[in-house]
């Protein structure tokens, strides 16, 4: 079996990395700005919402409320840690 070439700047790994460290500041932002009740109507935390709560929602399905306390913040966002270390392993040195 062939393996690709290298490139010459690891695109692939980088795109990746950045992505997934973004949802997961991301999630990190809306989890301190629920806490603070910044306020719920404004855009910005409309548009970390949406962004988020497709990871976050099945999450919450599968754990639930655990008294006055929301679990799946953390679950979810252990997960797209796991997930992306695993991506990145997974990919061919170089990429």
């Amino acid at each position: 079996m062939m393996t690709p070439a290298p490139l010459p700047f690891p695109f692939v790994s980088t795109v990746i990395n950045l992505f997934l460290s973004f949802l997961i500041l991301a999630m990190l932002v809306r989890a301190v700005v629920s806490w603070v009740h910044f306020g719920e109507g404004s855009a910005f935390v409309r548009f970390l919402a949406r962004m988020t709560d497709p990871f976050i929602d099945p999450a919450r399905r599968v754990i639930g409320q655990v008294g006055v306390f929301d679990f799946s913040f953390i679950f979810a966002w252990f997960l797209l840690f796991i997930l992306k270390i695993l991506l990145i392993q997974a990919l061919p040195v170089g990429w």
